[in-house]
């Protein structure tokens, strides 16, 4: 296993518990998380879209492309790529839906139609955005796609 994997595991490892108490919609479309270590966290509809946990988001195979917009064809030129063009990149980070995995995560169906990331708890437990200090969101952009 790489250096980096075995960082990413043992992170991860110290969340192995990690289960929340109440889930809640915030009105900005944010998720607020109650976690059994006492601990709240705030997750915004655009965090969470960017810490994506699927293969595609991740670039495991290839370069990311969940977020990438198509480019309009240059006169005199050809597609290579052929097939309907993404959904607008205001979409991706639109939550359509929500559903339980297992008991040890969740999926968010995403408005572009993007559905394979499991949020696993423990990982959402690890990248928290948010400390119990001020519930205010660090290391996130604010949440302008509505």
């Amino acid at each position: 296993m790489s250096r980096p994997a075995r960082d990413r595991n043992e992170a991860l490892s110290q969340y192995d518990g990690a289960s929340p108490t109440t889930m809640s919609w915030l009105d900005d479309g944010s998720v607020a998380i109650h976690w059994n270590d006492g601990e709240h966290s705030i997750y915004t509809r655009t965090f969470l879209r960017e810490k994506c946990p699927c293969a595609t988001c991740k670039g495991t195979h290839g370069p990311p492309t969940t977020l990438v917009e198509a480019k309009p064809k240059k006169k005199g030129s050809f597609n290579i790529i052929s097939g309907p063009r993404p959904a607008p990149r205001q979409a991706a980070f639109e939550i359509k839906a929500v559903e339980p995995v297992g008991q040890y995560g969740i999926r968010f169906t995403w408005g572009d139609g993007h559905d394979t990331g499991i949020y696993a708890f423990r990982y959402l437990r690890l990248i928290s955005p948010t400390d119990d200090a001020d519930d205010s969101p660090k290391d996130s952009k604010p949440d302008d796609a509505a």
